[in-house]
């Protein structure tokens, strides 16, 4: 009931093939560790607020400053749920990728939250 609030065409099968082009997916990657505590700010005030019933699926995995352990991030509209996992493994590349899919999505206002979230000691 609520999918249908948000999208009305869910089940509309007569336009199942027709492709919706305002539907995009943006990536971002950042070397730098990111502040959970901005991460979770800049979600919880801004970015689901303002964008989250045309997020479909948000994913990704963070480089949390100070910790020695993934952070992987995952959501669905705006149900999202994160939590430490595995340690980063000697060697292995640490990088923060976070990955949105959704419609009418404004790129550059996404890219500029994400690198606000970049950990400044």
């Amino acid at each position: 009931e609520r999918t249908l609030e948000m999208d009305p065409g869910f089940l509309d099968t007569q336009g199942e093939h027709v492709h919706d082009e305002t539907v995009t997916s943006h990536g971002f990657r950042e070397a730098r560790p990111l502040s959970l505590d901005l991460l979770k700010e800049w979600m919880c005030s801004t970015l689901l607020p303002e964008a989250g019933p045309r997020l479909y699926r948000m994913k990704g995995v963070i480089h949390v400053a100070g910790s020695d352990t993934k952070f992987v991030y995952q959501a669905v509209h705006m149900l999202n749920i994160g939590g430490f996992t595995t340690p980063w493994r000697e060697g292995e590349q640490r990088e923060s990728r976070l990955t949105f899919i959704g419609k009418s999505l404004d790129k550059a206002a996404l890219q500029r939250g994400f690198e606000s979230c970049i950990d400044t000691p």
